[in-house]
C-alpha cells in the first residue's frame, strides 16, 4: 500500500488530539464528561485484536474513520500518550491532519506492517475504549499490546 501522511502547510502545532481506539472516550457520557466531540478523519482503519491500527491517513480514496477530538497539550503527548502508543518502539506515529470538521488535529497512526487477520477497513472501531488512566501505559510485547502499570502519569 502506498504511504499517505498528512503534513502541515505551515508552522502551526495542533492543540487536538483524534482519537479512534483505545484512546478515545468509553461512550458518549465519556465523551462529554471529557471535553470529546465526534469527529472523523479519512483513512483505513483496521481491528488488530486488542488495538486498532489506522494508515493511509488523508488517502483521497479512503473512507471517514469516526472518532472523537479533545483538547491536548505538548507535555501530555510527549510524557504520557506517545509512550502508550508506542511512538519511541516504531508501532504507531504521531501525525498532523485537518479532521472533516476542519479541526487541526494529531492522529496516532499505525507505523507497522498489517498483520496477517487485520479485519477492514471499517468506519469505526467498536472495540475496548477509555483505558488509559493513570499508572497504566502500554507495552509493546511481541504478541501485541497490553495494559500494565508503568511510567505514564
Amino acid at each position: 500500500m502506498p504511504e499517505f501522511r498528512a503534513i502541515p502547510t505551515d508552522r502551526a502545532v495542533p492543540g487536538l488530539l483524534f482519537a479512534y481506539g483505545t484512546l478515545a472516550p468509553d461512550g458518549p457520557e465519556a465523551a462529554s464528561r471529557g471535553g470529546w466531540s465526534a469527529d472523523s478523519v479519512r483513512g483505513r482503519l483496521y481491528d488488530l485484536g486488542l488495538y486498532p491500527g489506522l494508515v493511509e491517513l488523508g488517502a483521497p480514496a479512503a473512507g471517514w474513520v469516526e472518532g472523537y477530538v479533545r483538547s491536548v497539550g505538548e507535555a501530555e503527548l510527549r510524557e504520557r500518550l506517545d509512550p502508550y502508543e508506542g511512538v519511541a518502539e516504531g508501532l504507531y506515529r504521531r501525525d498532523a491532519t485537518t479532521t472533516r470538521a476542519g479541526l487541526f488535529t494529531w492522529v496516532y497512526v499505525y507505523a507497522r506492517s498489517l498483520p496477517r487477520g487485520a479485519r477492514g477497513p471499517l468506519p469505526r472501531w467498536d472495540g475496548r475504549r477509555g483505558v488509559l488512566r493513570p499508572g497504566l501505559t502500554r507495552e509493546n510485547l511481541d504478541d501485541g499490546l497490553i495494559d500494565r502499570p508503568g511510567r505514564a502519569s
